[in-house]
Formats: C-alpha cells, structure tokens, sequence
C-alpha cells in the first residue's frame, strides 16, 4: 500500500472511529487498531491526533452541507424552493447518519466555548451564501428578519439531526425515517417561505 493510500485508510478509519465512539472515545490506539496500521504510521503521516482531527474536521465539514449547496447549483436558479426542500432533506439526513461527527465539529464551541473555530467561520460562511441564494423567497420585510429565519432554519435542521430522537416522544414519530424527514423539512419551509 502507497504511502497515500495509507493517510487515506487512516483519515477515512478516523471518521468512522469518531461517529462509532465519539470524538472523545476516537483515540489513537483506536484508530490505529481499526485501520490495521500502527501508532507510529498514524504519527509520521499526520504528526499529532491533533493534526489527525483538525485534517479529519476540515475533510467532513467540506463535504457536508458546505459541498451539499453546491450540489443544487443549477436548480438554486430556476426552482429555489424545491432546492431548498431537497438541500434540507440531505443535510437533516446526514446529520441524522452521522450525529458524531456532526458533534465533533461543534465539540470546541460546546466544551470550551470557542467560537474562534473553522467550523464556526465555516458556518457563518455558508449561512450567507445560503441566505444570498433563498433570501427572496423568505417571510421577511429587512436583511436582518431574512437572515435571523435563515438561522432559525438551519439551526432546525442542526439541532434535530445531532439528535433526532430527543423529539420522538412529542412527535410521536421516528425523524430517521426518510418520509418524515421530508415532512419535518416541508413543514418548516411552509412556516418561513412565501
């Protein structure tokens, strides 16, 4: 196995670790273990766990919903709202499939409260090309009303995802069935668009 496919193994091992044991149970024996390599290649490739977590963060938080409103690049023109259904429907669904990695980016807000982290300037980022995209067909009358609902929004769909059972009980139905997702989105688009 090339050197590369070797800090791929290790980089792809470290995101499942991290959604099977958290961010704080991800050690590096455990990943080292799960990867089939040991510590010591896990130190030469990346330096650190540090190092490790910050490449590993950095890769998920791109291919999240940073990379998902992309994805609808052509539909964002000609049929926002429906881009906005289906971009709401993926991200809660990856959230729901992967709630640990989801927290992990949000670990040094939550624990420290660092808001001086890539996640947050990634989000603050994504927050405002989210909002220049759908801001025309938003319930608001200011920038400043369509850019609070594009956080109520989205905060929704964060919340319920790292935690979709925390509202079964009141809901009395299972937010990781697919068909209630797209409920849930449905619903909260129908309360903030026109």
């Amino acid at each position: 196995m090339s050197s590369n496919e070797i800090k791929q193994k290790i980089i792809l091992t470290t995101i499942e670790c991290i959604e099977q044991e958290g961010i704080h149970g991800a050690t590096i024996r455990k990943i080292a273990e799960m990867a089939g390599v040991n510590v010591a290649a896990i130190n030469y490739h990346f330096g650190s766990k540090e190092q490790l977590f910050k490449i590993v963060m950095n890769a998920t938080l791109n291919e999240s919903f940073v990379q998902n409103i992309n994805d609808y690049e052509e539909m964002w023109q000609s049929d926002t709202k429906k881009a906005l259904q289906l971009f709401f429907e993926d991200t809660l669904e990856g959230a729901i499939n992967h709630p640990n990695i989801t927290k992990a980016h949000l670990a040094d807000t939550f624990n420290k409260n660092d808001y001086n982290t890539n996640t947050v300037h990634k989000f603050n980022e994504f927050l405002t090309t989210l909002h220049d995209l759908i801001k025309l067909e938003l319930r608001s009358e200011t920038k400043i009303e369509s850019k609070i609902v594009v956080s109520q929004l989205f905060a929704s769909i964060l919340m319920i995802g790292m935690m979709p059972d925390l509202l079964s009980e009141f809901l009395n139905f299972d937010l990781k069935n697919k068909e209630n997702q797209q409920i849930f989105v449905q619903i909260l688009l129908n309360n903030f668009c026109k």
